[in-house]
Parts: C-alpha cells; sequence; structure tokens
C-alpha cells in the first residue's frame, strides 16, 4: 500500500436522517410545498403558484402568472398523465406515485412556465397516513447529506435565527429558490434571510427556476453556458472565491513585490465542496492561476458519464459505483477509486516520487505535500512558521515550530497573520485542492497544475529550495490539456468549424469524418478524450476508424487498416490541389500553411499529394518499411501508456533491424549518398532533410533580396527580414510584419519548406518524397539544378 495516509470512510458517508424526525419531515414534504407569493421581476416568464405535492386520487389547484407581458388564459400540460393529470383549469390530479412537471404556456405571450409535482402513495392499514416509502425517491433522499438536519451546512445559523442573505443561497431551501427567482424576485441574488434548519427538498431543485435552469456564473465572473440538471449542483458546488480575489487583495493593500508582508493581506478560503470549479477548471477560473501558465479546461470522461447527476445518483448523492465498475473494474468505493489512474497519465511522474502505478488521487496527495513543506520552509525563512489545520481559518501560528497544527494551536486567536502575495496564492490552492476531496476525479489535471505551480513560485521565494527538477506538470501529446493545440480557442471558448475537427475531442472529429465538414463546438478540449478514438472501454477498447480520410482538397482515400483513425487529423490542411485552385482563382498570392504534423500526408507521398508537386516530376509513393507502414507500426499504443513515442517502443520493435542506432533520428540506413551536399555520407537522414531544407531557404532568400526569413514558432511563419540578417528577431516575427509579396513560386516552395519543419519526423515518414520536394522546390526557384544537392 502506498506510503500515504489514506483518509477513513468517515469522511464520505453522510450522516443519517435521525427516523424519529421522518413525521416532521413528511409533514412539510406533503403539506408545505408550496410556492412563495410571486412578486414581479424584470425576466419575462410565466410563474406558477400551488402546492408541489399531492395524494393519489386527489388535486391540487394550480395558478399562473405572466411576467413582462398579459395573458387571458393559459394551456396546461402534464409531462407524465400517468403519474397525475392537469385540466384545463391548471387542475392537477394525483393518478400513481411518481415524480413528474406540468408545462403551462400564456396564450398570447407563448411564455413558458413549469411546476413540479410530486404524487405521493398513502400508506394502508393501522398505521395509515403518508408512507416514506411510497414517496418518490424519498428514502434515497432522506439518508443523503442534503437531508441532514444536525450538519453544519444547515445548523451553523441555529441561535442567529435565520441564515444570512450572503449564505441563505446554498443553506437553506428558500434562500437557492429565491437566489434563482423561483419566487418571482430578481434572479442573482437572495433577498430575503432563508431559515434555519432549511435542508434541500423536493423543491429546492425542482422549482421551475431551477428545472429551467441552463447558465451558471462562477466567482470568477465566468459563465458557463449550455447546461442540463447539473446546472442546479454547479449553483452552490462551485466555491465562493476565485484568483482574481487575491490579485483584487493584492492590489488594494498596494502590495509591491511578491514577498512583502502586508497586514492587509490575508487567507482567502474558496469555501466547501467546489468541485465545479475542479471540473471546470480554467473555464471557470476557480484557482489562483499564475500568469504565463496555461491551464486545463473542463474534464470531459465519457458520454452519460460526465456530469454531476450522471456521476452522482441526484437524491442520495453517492457516486453511481456499479456504473464505474463497468470500465473501472473492481473500483466499488472511494477507496478503490484512488487507485485509478488512466493510461495517459501512467508515463508521468506528477509527485515526483518515481511512483508512475501509485492512483492519480494519491499524485495530488504527493504533489501537496510538496507544497506545504515549500509553504513552511517559507515561513520559517522568514522567522514566520506556520501550519495547517482542519479548522477555520486553517492557517495557524506553528509556535512550538513542529510543522504539527496542535489543539490548542488551531484557535482563531493564533490565526496566521503574516501574508505575503506568494504565500497568500500557493495557501488558496492548497486549500482548494483539500476542501474537494472529489478533485481526483473531477479534474486532476487542472489541481496537478495548480499545485506544480503553486510550488514552484514558493520554491522561487526561498534562500534554500527545494530540488523540484523531478515534477512534471502536464501530459504527453494527444492529451496535454494545456497544449497551444488545446487551448487556442480559449478567448472565444468555441472551437470554430474549421478548426473542431481535431481540436474539440470527439464531438467535433466525429462530426467531420461523418460529413466532411466541421461544426463549431461551444466548449474547447482539454486533450483528446478517450471516445475519440474507441468505441467502448473495458474490457475490449474497441477502436474507432472511419470509412475514410478526407484529403485536404475534399476528395476522400481509404487507408488500410485503423489509419483513417490517424490520418484525418494528420493529413495536413494544404496540398498541391488547394494551391493551385489558389493561384489560378487570381488575386495577390499567398502562403498556405500545411499545417501541423501532417506525418500521414508525408507517408503517402503522391497518392496524397500534400506537398507541392511540380509538372513532368514523378515523386516517391507511400514509404515502404519492412517493420510496417501503418501509424502504429511505429508509434504503438497498447504498451506504452498511450504517448505514442517510438522512443517507448525502440527497444522491443526497432533496434532488431537498426541495431547500429539508439534512437529514431539517428537512423540513416540504405540512403548511401549526400543529398544535401555538406560532404557528409554518415549523417542521420534527419541531418539531411534540415540539409536539403536549408539551401532551399537561402534559395528563398536569394530571389527575394534576403528580404524573408522563418520563424517556425510564430503564425504566419514567414515574415520580412528588415535588417536582413537570416534570422526573424522578435520584433521581426509579428503578424503585422507578414512577408509579401509572394510570387506564385515563392508560394510552392514555402509550402515545401513548411512541410518539411512541421512534419518533424519527414526524414521517417518519407524521406524520398519529402527529399524529391526539397530538392524540386530549389530547382524551380533558381532555375538550375541545385549544385551538390541530390534527388532522392
Amino acid at each position: 500500500m502506498d506510503r500515504r495516509r489514506r483518509p477513513t470512510l468517515k469522511h464520505f458517508i453522510p450522516r443519517r436522517v435521525p427516523m424519529k424526525r421522518h413525521a416532521l419531515l413528511l409533514v412539510g414534504l406533503a403539506l408545505t410545498l408550496s410556492a412563495c407569493a410571486k412578486l414581479e421581476t424584470s425576466n419575462p416568464g410565466v410563474t406558477t403558484s400551488g402546492a408541489h405535492s399531492v395524494m393519489v386520487g386527489q388535486t391540487l389547484q394550480l395558478t399562473a402568472t405572466t411576467r413582462e407581458a398579459s395573458d387571458t388564459g393559459y394551456t396546461w400540460e402534464s409531462e407524465n398523465p400517468g403519474i397525475a393529470t392537469v385540466d384545463g383549469t391548471g387542475l392537477v390530479t394525483g393518478v400513481s406515485a411518481g415524480e413528474t412537471g406540468v408545462k403551462v404556456v400564456g396564450a398570447q405571450s407563448r411564455l413558458e412556465g413549469r411546476h413540479a409535482v410530486v404524487v405521493i402513495a398513502p400508506s394502508t392499514g393501522t398505521d395509515a397516513g403518508v408512507n416514506p416509502d411510497q414517496v418518490p425517491y424519498y428514502l434515497a433522499w432522506s439518508m443523503s447529506p442534503h437531508a441532514d438536519t444536525t450538519a453544519e451546512a444547515f445548523t451553523h445559523w441555529n441561535a442567529a435565527g435565520s441564515v444570512p442573505t450572503s449564505c441563505a443561497r446554498c443553506h437553506s431551501s428558500e434562500g437557492f429558490v429565491d437566489y434563482l427567482g423561483g419566487d418571482g424576485t430578481a434572479a442573482g441574488r437572495v433577498d430575503a434571510p432563508g431559515k434555519t434548519q432549511s435542508v434541500v427538498r423536493c423543491e429546492t431543485c425542482h422549482d421551475s427556476a431551477a428545472a429551467s435552469l441552463t447558465a451558471v456564473t462562477f466567482p470568477s465572473g465566468k459563465q458557463v453556458t449550455g447546461l442540463g440538471a447539473e446546472a442546479r449542483c454547479m449553483v452552490c458546488h462551485q466555491g465562493r472565491a476565485a484568483g482574481k480575489d487575491i490579485d483584487a487583495q493584492i492590489a488594494d493593500a498596494g502590495v509591491v513585490g511578491e514577498d512583502t508582508t502586508s497586514p492587509a493581506l490575508g487567507f482567502t478560503n474558496i469555501h466547501y465542496y467546489p468541485a465545479a470549479a475542479t471540473l471546470f477548471a480554467s473555464q471557470a477560473a476557480g484557482g489562483y492561476q499564475y500568469p504565463n501558465q496555461v491551464y486545463d479546461t473542463r474534464f470531459r470522461h465519457v458520454p452519460t458519464f460526465d456530469k454531476c447527476n450522471e456521476c452522482h445518483d441526484a437524491h442520495t448523492t453517492q457516486v453511481r459505483w456499479d456504473e464505474c465498475a463497468t470500465c473501472h473494474v473492481g473500483v466499488t468505493d472511494v477507496t478503490k477509486a484512488w487507485d485509478i489512474r488512466q493510461i495517459a497519465s501512467r508515463n508521468q511522474d506528477y509527485d515526483g516520487d518515481n511512483n508512475r502505478a501509485e492512483g492519480i488521487y494519491f499524485e495530488i496527495q504527493g504533489l501537496r505535500e510538496k507544497l506545504l513543506a515549500s509553504v513552511q520552509r517559507y515561513g520559517a525563512e522568514r522567522a514566520q512558521p506556520l501550519c495547517y489545520g482542519n479548522t477555520h481559518p486553517y492557517w495557524f501560528r506553528d509556535t512550538d515550530k513542529d510543522g504539527v497544527c496542535s489543539a490548542a494551536e488551531s484557535v482563531s486567536t493564533n490565526a496566521f497573520a503574516s501574508w505575503t502575495p506568494r504565500l497568500q496564492k500557493a495557501a488558496y490552492n492548497y486549500q482548494l485542492s483539500k476542501v474537494d476531496p472529489g478533485a481526483f476525479a473531477h479534474n486532476a489535471k487542472y489541481i496537478l497544475q495548480l499545485l506544480h505551480d503553486s510550488t514552484q513560485s514558493l520554491n522561487a521565494g526561498l534562500t534554500a529550495p527545494f530540488d523540484l527538477s523531478m515534477l512534471v506538470r502536464n501530459d504527453p501529446g494527444h492529451f496535454n490539456g494545456a497544449s497551444k493545440a488545446a487551448r487556442n480557442w480559449d478567448t472565444s471558448e468555441t472551437v470554430q468549424a474549421s478548426c473542431s475537427r481535431c481540436h474539440s475531442g470527439a464531438q467535433g472529429y466525429r462530426f467531420f469524418v461523418q460529413y466532411g465538414v466541421g461544426q463549431s463546438v461551444p466548449e474547447t478540449a482539454n486533450g483528446l478524450e478517450c471516445f475519440t478514438c474507441h468505441e467502448n472501454f473495458e474490457p475490449t477498447y474497441d477502436v474507432f476508424v472511419p470509412a475514410k480520410t478526407w484529403l485536404p482538397d475534399n476528395t476522400t482515400v481509404n487507408l488500410p487498416g485503423q489509419d483513417n483513425l490517424c490520418a484525418n487529423c494528420h493529413i495536413g490542411r494544404a496540398s498541391k490541389a488547394t494551391i493551385d485552385t489558389a493561384l489560378a482563382a487570381g488575386g495577390t498570392p499567398r502562403f498556405q500553411n500545411v499545417h501541423y504534423m501532417p506525418a500521414a500526408g508525408t507517408r503517402e507521398g503522391t497518392l496524397a499529394r500534400i506537398g507541392y508537386e511540380y509538372p513532368s516530376k514523378t515523386y516517391a509513393g507511400r514509404l515502404t518499411h519492412m517493420g510496417g507502414v501503418q501509424c502504429t507500426s511505429c508509434h504503438v499504443p497498447g504498451g506504452t501508456n498511450h504517448t505514442f513515442k517510438v522512443a517507448d517502443v525502440w527497444n522491443a520493435r526497432c533496434e532488431t533491424c537498426h541495431a547500429d542506432q539508439s534512437a529514431a533520428e539517428q537512423i540513416r540506413n540504405v540512403h548511401l549518398q549526400d543529398y544535401d551536399g555538406d560532404g557528409n555520407t554518415t549523417e542521420p537522414l534527419k541531418a539531411e532533410v534540415a540539409g536539403m531544407a536549408a539551401r532551399l531557404l537561402t534559395a528563398m532568400r536569394g530571389v527575394t533580396g534576403n528580404g524573408i526569413c522563418y520563424n517556425g514558432d510564430a503564425n504566419p511563419y514567414f515574415f520580412k527580414d528588415t535588417d536582413k540578417n537570416g534570422t526573424c528577431s522578435a520584433t521581426e516575427a509579428v503578424s503585422s510584419n507578414a512577408f509579401a509579396p509572394f510570387t506564385p513560386a515563392l508560394v510552392q516552395a514555402a509550402h515545401n519548406y513548411q512541410l518539411s519543419q512541421k512534419d518533424h519526423g519527414a526524414w521517417a515518414h518519407n524521406f524520398n518524397y519529402v527529399g524529391q520536394l526539397l530538392f524540386d522546390s530549389t530547382e524551380n526557384l533558381t532555375g538550375a539544378p541545385p549544385t551538390n544537392l541530390i534527388r532522392p
């Protein structure tokens, strides 16, 4: 078992509602589930009034009022007549035990409203009355934390007599309905204090305002839209603070410098169980996100188990462990879930303990321990030792300097008060990782990034820093949700149709491969989720293979094996056909970017024609290779933790034939000539391609009077070389200094040069093809075969 202490199950088992309270709760359920008097708001709609529960065979009367419009009448419709019916006057009749809704529509305005209805079956025999077993979901709800009348969340204000408006939104049923505007007051605030001992009841979540909620605004000010039933959970489980609050406090305090102590600074607590803030990550910006760092966005699991109410039972709030076990075999409770580690992360050692097999929960725990050690060394170096306790306000002066908060130290009068901006930010992220006990499942990658950056920041402020070189921040390749490939669209929070096929995960990819066109995807991805490439999971993990690969000119080919899966993204987005079409259309010629890692296009050679192939020239076809020519022949997914790196399987698959090399970059093999003319016939093929590409760039500079330079890290890549030194400086590599004008010959050459740069393995994927493109481009620009170069 892991060296770290596992929390006990008592932290995850909800308190039970004492059975003697059932009668009182049933009275509240059966007799007082009624809507408050409705007040006019600025939002058009139909508000309903009336009780929310009715016995089988009995009736209840509903009425409706239209806001911001006038109606002479209403139409009423039951969502499930088998549970309750409703007539034209709004009279509801209970038919059978269950839960449904009644829809009401204004006759003239056509505005709609909804009223939740619970139908209760009476008991029979000597114990006549309301039977808890016959109240839909009653027993499930009564055993949940939401129904715990003894919980601190609902009893904290008993002495005061009411829940203050700043807290009532989540700590009283009336406050929640008030906050959503379900009582007729303006939404977005609580207008009246809530009642004490007011647990989360049926009408809390089934009020019409709650049922119609589709957007939630987080403390950061960021809003998430397009939500369903999970929005009700997110209203309260989002925290009450955000990273921006810390920046605002620092600015208000006028503190200069990261390590300046100020009495105006204090610990900011995000609040408790902020699962939605963790889940939506940078989309909600709940953590303190350090400048110049990129953070993952919303964690996407698998379809139908991706939302609060899909993983948690809506009434018990418990995780649906039986469903989890379908994929995570053997996971039957939270202690088993701690050991979950998806294949995408098995090559990463986030906490630096050299254990890549431990569950991601323990990676978070290990990294959090390193952050706490940094926090305490930071305080000790400034003669302000501190410790973390499990009571408010959590950070205390460590008077005995033993690193642990004793009971005597964990009191408000001993609260730590020597805060600096650097310490404040790190302590906030530490607390976020603590108060969401399910953070490892909600969005482990985001929490790991926050802890990593906090630790690194504190370490930079230490006189005696820790060695943190072993820590890892991001996942590799397809799973790096902090990469530009995943985060380029965060500003708009929408991946446009032209990019969604490869940059929005399963939704955009699957739409494109079916229809050949993209669709706008309103949620940016945090890397490729499993469902992008797999049809199902345990035990078979069947691979999804599209029927064809779409080429840049919108024609299609059917590649062998599973290659259509990879090629639809690694085929490139510009080709000879698209360039010829653009040039034939007239206008100012412009550079067309082949796009990134177009490995499949290079491998297919002239069969795909993603390179600019010149007339009267012949070009290599598909790569031939004894070890196989499918993508996964070299980039093996199974057994390599899905990194797809050749290096991970080099010893097992490659060195049988390539015994003289220890890495793919060293391959030379049967290509014996000096293709780039540098006099070296033993250098790797990678160097030969680099040499030929350099000759082409020299030719491009020659025909432009040395007026062009290239920077592979800045779009649009080719810039005006104003000082003509052959290098794009930081001031030159900006979009406003993009190279112009292009000639047709330069467009063609620039395309082939970019292909050689953006397919990082072009020398392996099809050396002959890329070498031919570079040779011919140089010849076309200079008007003669390039001296000393050899065409493969």
